[in-house]
């Protein structure tokens, strides 16, 4: 057997027998990639997705997390995992636990200018093609790290990026986001990616003023919001080459590379009373500006105002879902035409569009039965096609050579008596946390 499969810490009958099988396979892999996709394929466009399993994770609990991201170049999963206080790796074709780039921020609180109080980390995570991982941290602060297991520096990090600016660190000139400290900042949250222009753009999405207080009922010295902003930065020379502010906004969330258009779009919750919106950006031109922005007004769309929105993904033919006003929802990122509104399942947090069955993930409460559920939309279509339990899972994202569908799934803190029906405790992982395993019926 295989010394990786033998270290596996999948715990599953129903996805075992593949990691057994993975020596024998090895020299053929890539010979029968090609039939196997097309395999997968036929079979996945005719049959509903379902749980397979659970990949357990060394460690502390997994109590805290936040984004999951699946890499086509290296064929993993990695996952933002606060309560280990870094991003854990999972091998997305043969389902084991990898390893884990560690040494980030933890699940520390917001709202505090000190280095133990001013955000948690990591958040947002990304692989990029020369096998880097980029992850929004604590202390707005953006990790870089070696993820190529060939590497000398497999693990470690090789770069932290500060991404505060003037209007949250009083150490930083205006006009030089070079900042030593940024603790008014907060956290460096969810990124983008623009490959052909190596520019990677990262959202701050909770700064606070360094001296205006802004009193509440529970915190006499909570200190005054300013705009959240974005930083573009050089993936290859980690500089830091400009900031866009969005004045008003009630945070910023997910930026997304839209290769058709070379535009990034950014999802802005709009102000209490206000709308969402998501915002073009072209980040070849300096000074960063939105050329373009879509407002969606969640009064005529739901029938409730929300200023809510948070992931995004694009899908084929320009086709974008975003979670936005309490609900998954499609439209064209050409014109802004509302496709649908998909009231089955929650926005949720984080979005995914697997191109390999078509499908977009996301995982919010069923809202018929209200359990936590992983939605599935057919991405050609706009419509839903079925919620799988997924009792305290979070943030999905597919593999798209073999669908599976991978998310956190969460213990909580004790005292509180874990949920049976958690995909964790199903397959015994009680008081752990997991990684929940989805694909289509018949694996």
């Amino acid at each position: 057997m295989h010394p990786k499969t033998m270290g596996s810490l999948l715990v599953t009958l129903v996805i075992a027998m593949p990691l057994t099988m993975r020596a024998d396979r090895d020299d053929r892999r890539h010979d029968d990639r090609d039939c196997r996709e097309s395999e997968h394929h036929e079979h996945n466009v005719n049959t509903p997705v379902q749980l397979l399993g659970v990949i357990a994770v060394p460690g502390n609990p997994i109590m805290s997390t936040d984004i999951g991201w699946v890499d086509p170049g290296t064929e993993r999963f990695y996952l933002a995992d606060r309560s280990n206080f870094g991003v854990d790796i999972i091998e997305a074709e043969d389902n084991f636990y990898a390893g884990r780039v560690a040494g980030m921020a933890g699940p520390k609180p917001s709202g505090g200018g000190t280095s133990t109080t001013n955000g948690p980390g990591p958040n947002g995570v990304l692989v990029t093609p020369n096998r880097r991982l980029w992850a929004g941290d604590g202390n707005s602060t953006v990790q870089v790290a070696d993820v190529d297991p060939d590497s000398p520096t497999y693990l470690m990090i090789l770069k932290s990026v500060n991404t505060a600016n003037a209007t949250c660190d009083t150490n930083t000139p205006p006009g030089n986001p070079a900042s030593t400290t940024g603790h008014w900042c907060g956290r460096a949250d969810e990124l983008g990616y623009d490959p052909k222009d190596h520019l990677i753009l990262v959202a701050n999405n909770a700064p606070l003023s360094p001296a205006k207080i802004c009193p509440t009922p529970t915190n006499p010295a909570a200190h005054c919001a300013v705009a959240p902003y974005a930083t573009l930065i050089d993936a290859r020379t980690y500089g830091v080459l400009g900031q866009i502010t969005f004045t008003g906004a009630g945070g910023l969330e997910q930026p997304l590379w839209d290769a058709a258009l070379r535009r990034f779009w950014i999802t802005v919750p709009g102000p209490a009373g206000g709308s969402p919106m998501i915002a073009r950006i072209d980040p070849t031109k300096l000074p960063l500006t939105v050329d373009k922005s879509i407002v969606l007004d969640c009064q005529a769309l739901t029938g409730t105002a929300s200023a809510s929105i948070t992931g995004i993904a694009l899908g084929p033919f320009q086709h974008l879902l975003v979670a936005a006003c309490g609900f998954p929802i499609v439209l064209s990122a050409l014109t802004g035409h509302i496709f649908n509104v998909i009231t089955e399942v929650g926005g949720g947090d984080e979005v995914w569009h697997n191109p390999g069955d078509n499908r977009f993930y996301v995982t919010a409460a069923d809202t018929t039965t209200l359990v936590q559920s992983l939605g599935v939309i057919d991405a050609e279509t706009s419509t839903w096609l079925q919620n799988v339990q997924d009792v305290r899972g979070r943030n999905a994202a597919a593999f798209a050579e073999n669908n599976h569908v991978f998310n956190a799934v969460t213990t909580p803190a004790p005292p509180t008596v874990e949920d049976p029906r958690s995909p964790c405790v199903q397959f015994g992982l009680v008081g752990r946390g997991c990684i929940g395993v989805f694909g289509h019926s018949g694996e």
